[in-house]
């Protein structure tokens, strides 16, 4: 465990507590020597006691220390922790090509890969974290493996047209996507089926651009990441080049994964049916700014009470010759 700040940036801001402290003491020297210089030490008693200078000297410090969790908080303080849990991690990898625009499959290619992309949201267990890949011409995650639903949906919504099919480069972004979740942390299981990461791959064509899916099925294999694929529609591919259905199929064996043409549900959750009980390291955050911000107020509120016991203090001469003030 360790203390991180999730905007160190702020931090800078505590140069100015050292300027306030050096005020302060000149203030209070400068006060000193005026009250030594217009009061006469033969009429009345001159200045504080030792008690109450110590009490302000104490409340001083406190506020300074207030002060400072001013930025402390700004920056945001967090524990940085690890802990072992039972969760398995999912790659979604949605095909927005051109030709998901097709409309065979109702209302298009791409919204039934969303919707199916959506019940295997809403059916995977709460534990499971998953991702989105968007790929055509390239791949790119959009969302990093995360148990937050809403923002796999949302980003679902901004998935964008292009020509292009980089299947091979949608596996190898999902094998990262995975490593960067902690789901390929060492040791690896002995059998695809054991994995603690999957990737789940949706589309329509046969690979067209970038990386042969033949190449990532052989990086997916060494790390024992099944590549779970579904086909939509029913293109022949190019004729230079295997169908799109032999490619997935071939992906999916090769892997460890399945392979099928329907987005029902029974379908779907082949890809997490196993997952439950996977450990897996997973990084959190507890963040401290409210604490931090609670300090200060309490710091503040102690200064405060020690300002008004060293007015109380006052040597009886002095009450006497001020009155209660």
């Amino acid at each position: 465990m360790s203390l991180t700040f999730l905007d160190p940036n702020w931090l800078w801001a505590l140069l100015v507590v050292p300027v306030v402290a050096v005020a302060l003491w000149r203030w209070g020297r400068d006060r000193r020597r005026a009250a030594s210089a217009f009061a006469d030490p033969a009429v009345m008693p001159v200045g504080a006691g030792r008690r109450a200078r110590a009490l302000r000297a104490t409340a001083a410090v406190l506020a300074l220390v207030a002060v400072a969790c001013g930025p402390v908080a700004m920056a945001r303080p967090a524990l940085d922790h690890t802990t072992e849990k039972q969760r398995g991690s999912v790659m979604l990898a949605i095909d927005s090509s051109k030709s998901m625009l097709k409309t065979d499959l109702q209302p298009s290619r791409l919204e039934a890969a969303k919707e199916a992309a959506n019940r295997f949201l809403d059916e995977a267990p709460r534990e499971t974290a998953i991702g989105l890949i968007d790929f055509s011409d390239g791949a790119r995650v959009v969302v990093p493996a995360v148990t937050d639903r809403d923002q796999v949906r949302r980003a679902l919504d901004t998935l964008t047209i292009r020509e292009g099919t980089a299947i091979g480069d949608a596996v190898v972004a999902g094998i990262g996507g995975l490593r960067a979740a902690g789901a390929l942390e060492p040791p690896l299981p002995a059998d695809a089926r054991d994995a603690r990461g999957r990737i789940l791959l949706l589309t329509d064509g046969a690979n067209s651009v970038g990386l042969d899916p033949a190449i990532a099925a052989e990086r997916a294999k060494a790390v024992k990441v099944p590549v779970y694929t579904v086909l939509l529609g029913d293109d022949p591919g190019r004729a230079d080049q295997a169908s799109p259905r032999e490619t997935l199929a071939s992906l999916a064996t090769q892997t460890g994964g399945v392979f099928t043409q329907s987005t029902s549900t029974e379908d779907l959750v082949r890809v997490f049916e196993d997952l439950g009980g996977a450990i897996v390291p997973v990084r959190e955050l507890t963040e401290l700014t409210a604490w931090v911000a609670l300090l200060a107020l309490v710091l503040l509120a102690a200064a405060g009470v020690l300002v008004g016991v060293a007015r109380d203090s006052r040597s009886p001469a002095a009450r006497a010759a001020f009155g209660s003030r």
